[in-house]
């Protein structure tokens, strides 16, 4: 009865434990989605003033997620900013690159901005924050 009962209790905790990695793993996955329009947006402003101010204007879509995100993570002492800071380091180096071969369009960012402003984010990947 004891082995049982210590069982369920491992059982229990393991269940747990991996439930919040599955919700730490959405929260990130979240923030790679999000971070990603964000340096776009942040790029095109800097790179293709013709879309500059329709860039600022999609870009405060994007911070009411940031906002939710931000809480749910923690804050800046959360446990997964360091990883989350990886993936935007990463991304940012894939942009530069994009940057230096010539292949950050005036299109590009105009398709960055319509998503945020016409399509829409998408809602399975924010429900993350709900």
């Amino acid at each position: 009865m004891k082995k049982w009962v210590s069982a369920a209790i491992v059982a229990v905790a393991m269940s747990t434990t991996a439930a919040a990695n599955a919700q730490d793993y959405k929260l990130i996955t979240v923030a790679g989605y999000l971070n990603f329009y964000l340096l776009n947006l942040n790029a095109c402003q800097d790179f293709h003033p013709p879309v500059r101010q329709s860039a600022y204007d999609a870009e405060k879509t994007l911070y009411p997620h940031l906002d939710k995100l931000y809480g749910k993570m923690g804050g800046a002492e959360g446990a997964n900013q360091k990883m989350i800071a990886d993936i935007v380091m990463k991304r940012r180096a894939m942009l530069n690159g994009q940057i230096a071969d010539g292949d950050f369009t005036v299109e590009h960012c105009q398709a960055i901005v319509k998503i945020l402003t016409e399509d829409g984010l998408d809602k399975t990947l924010l429900s993350a924050l709900e």
